[in-house]
């Protein structure tokens, strides 16, 4: 395929028609991010040098790494990291990765944090890449911050990046929910599985590669939202928060779930892109 491309340019022009037939939608940035990748270089460094020769090694890296992606897998796997709330994480497929949504998430819990100076304990659940947990206890260093997960695979992933952005800042269990968790926590976040089975389904047809138990959340997408809700009201005190990450159409079944299980409906928050991503319950007096 770029046998004859001796440059970053026309490497990447190569690049970018093979990932555009491949049907990419995306196809010159993530040439681009690859090429970023391989060269050591960022985007801007890469622009000033894209008349410079590409070595033999270099080339063949890059000809896999786009052959991997016109297969379907993720830039963020190919590269190993993914840049979540200005921080790079360890990604790979034992967990999934973390998205700009995500990051709503995180706002919430630190506006929640901020108006409430008694919330002294967080605990992530479902914690994957540990993304959040760490973000959390990066960006506010006063609280105490644990998180977990039910994979074995993903918590040695999270490990990996606690030890190299957060040593020592959060304990991690795994558990199935909060079942192998001691104690009371003051607030509990979580991006737990959402999507719907059918959804997921869908999607493994079509060769998705991030892990279906970060996944699915059975059929109508709030199976692991309610036994996270019951779980989680266990290790709340009075007046504290359960923040759960959910789809943008699931607003009457959180709130449904909430109040089944005996927590009060407090609030729902926006993503990015102005749709409900973010549920917020809240313990009774």
């Amino acid at each position: 395929m770029f046998h004859q491309t001796t440059t970053i340019r026309t490497a990447l022009q190569a690049a970018t028609e093979t990932l555009r037939q491949a049907g990419s939608d995306t196809a010159y940035l993530d040439a681009l991010v690859l090429m970023g990748h391989v060269l050591g270089l960022s985007k801007e460094q890469l622009f000033a040098r894209t008349e410079d020769p590409l070595s033999p090694a270099d080339h063949s890296r890059f000809e896999a790494l786009i052959q991997l992606r016109a297969q379907g897998e993720p830039v963020a796997y190919l590269r190993g990291v993914k840049e979540f709330y200005g921080r790079n994480f360890l990604v790979d497929p034992r967990v999934l990765i973390p998205r700009p949504d995500t990051e709503t998430l995180v706002d919430t819990a630190l506006a929640l944090i901020d108006a409430n100076p008694d919330i002294r304990t967080v605990f992530d659940c479902c914690t994957g890449s540990g993304c959040v947990a760490i973000t959390l206890a990066l960006e506010r260093p006063m609280i105490a911050v644990a998180a977990g997960d039910v994979s074995r695979d993903a918590l040695t992933v999270c490990r990996q990046n606690v030890a190299r952005l957060a040593p020592d800042r959060v304990q991690l269990y795994q558990s199935n929910m909060m079942n192998a968790v001691p104690g009371r926590f003051d607030l509990i976040v979580a991006n737990p599985p959402y999507v719907r089975t059918a959804e997921v389904d869908a999607m493994r047809a079509a060769r998705w590669p991030e892990p279906t138990l970060a996944l699915d959340g059975g059929t109508d997408g709030l199976d692991v939202p309610r036994h996270l809700m019951k779980s989680a009201l266990e290790h709340l005190a009075p007046n504290r928060y359960l923040v759960i990450e959910g789809a943008y159409d699931q607003r009457a079944g959180m709130f449904e779930a909430f109040h089944q299980t005996g927590f009060i409906a407090e609030d729902v928050v926006s993503d990015l892109a102005g749709r409900d991503r973010v549920y917020v319950g809240k313990t009774r007096a």
